[in-house]
């Protein structure tokens, strides 16, 4: 007699989905290690592609299979290809090649994988040098992962909200609030020649930021604050400041509100792009489980859904509006806060 099958039964199924997480990584760090991205580009003959590695022929062509399974690459009539995405982000002669910046988050992320068990027992550790998040030597290093991940990605998103806020045509000065190598403030010096900028950022970021600057022929119209902006001056008279992903590192969030509402023009713009953690801090899942490691370490800085509107609204804000936006990080939430004085729009 046949087993009878419980349709209400929970599947297992998502336990071998588990299963092929630590493959798909291990077979994109193969790619990236064996530059496959970039020989894909100039051929997909599995023979020329073994000959150009000095690789096992056989075993190539199964790595290559699987990175077709994946989505990295295509195959047809025994030939091989790149996708989109590998073509875009894993051909390191790109500039936005972001193979180094996978490499470099797993190592963050996923540091802690083999102690879980341990740290629960435990807490958390002794974290030292260029673990800590704060780190100088640590953003230093991660600069350029960093500037390719805002060429790719982030600046444009930026360019794009900015553009669409009715105070954008009138604006004359923008800062750009822990903003790394600088490439978001720099795309909108382009978008508008008549705006003048300004980046705060710790002096190992700030340096590089003015090499990029330079090297875009805007360094008469950007101004580089070097130092921690808990502690330092961000001067007055800007129409907009932006962050993204920068203010985890804020002393006292209320008074640092306070800090750049005093620091905007009547009528000014703080856009604020950031994660915020719902249904009791359990989501969004892929925020919650990147940030695990870091957590068990004691670095847990995510924020609360709604934290850093709530401080901007204490904090004087006239206005504030939030509403979520689904990027390739996650979801995370875009605040728009504006000063009193301003027309009425």
């Amino acid at each position: 007699m046949p087993c009878e099958i419980n349709d209400d039964a929970q599947s297992f199924g998502p336990l071998a989905q588990w299963l092929q997480g630590p493959v798909l990584l291990a077979l994109a760090e193969a790619a990236i290690e064996l530059d496959l991205p970039e020989l894909l580009a100039q051929t997909g003959d599995l023979d020329a592609l073994a000959r150009m590695l000095g690789a096992h022929r056989v075993n190539l062509g199964l790595l290559l299979d699987a990175m077709t399974a994946m989505g990295l690459a295509v195959k047809q009539d025994g030939r091989y290809a790149n996708t989109a995405l590998g073509e875009m982000y894993l051909r390191r002669q790109r500039d936005t090649y972001l193979g180094d910046m996978l490499i470099n988050l797993k190592q963050m992320q996923h540091r802690h994988l083999d102690k879980l068990a341990e740290l629960v027992r435990s807490g958390p550790p002794e974290v030292h040098g260029a673990q800590r998040l704060s780190s100088p030597e640590r953003w230093r290093a991660s600069a350029g992962h960093l500037a390719n991940y805002q060429r790719a990605y982030l600046a444009p998103l930026a360019v794009e909200l900015v553009e669409a806020l009715p105070e954008f045509p009138a604006m004359k000065r923008a800062l750009d609030l822990g903003g790394g190598p600088g490439l978001v403030i720099m795309a909108l010096l382009e978008r508008r020649p008549d705006l003048r900028g300004a980046l705060c950022d710790l002096p190992p970021l700030a340096e590089v930021a003015r090499e990029h600057a330079a090297a875009r022929n805007l360094e008469g119209r950007l101004a580089f604050i070097a130092g921690d902006y808990n502690q330092v001056d961000l001067g007055q008279g800007y129409d907009l400041i932006w962050a993204s992903h920068t203010l985890y590192y804020v002393k006292d969030m209320g008074a640092f509100m306070q800090k750049l509402l005093a620091a905007l023009n009547p009528g000014g713009v703080f856009i604020c792009l950031h994660e915020g953690l719902t249904e009791a801090r359990t989501a969004p899942s892929l925020h919650v489980l990147a940030r695990l490691c870091l957590a068990l370490e004691g670095q847990d800085v995510s924020f609360d859904h709604g934290f850093l509107a709530e401080n901007m609204r204490r904090a004087g804000f006239a206005s504030v509006t939030s509403r979520p936006i689904d990027g390739p990080m996650g979801l995370v939430w875009l605040d728009v806060a504006r000063k009193a004085g301003g027309e009425e729009r």
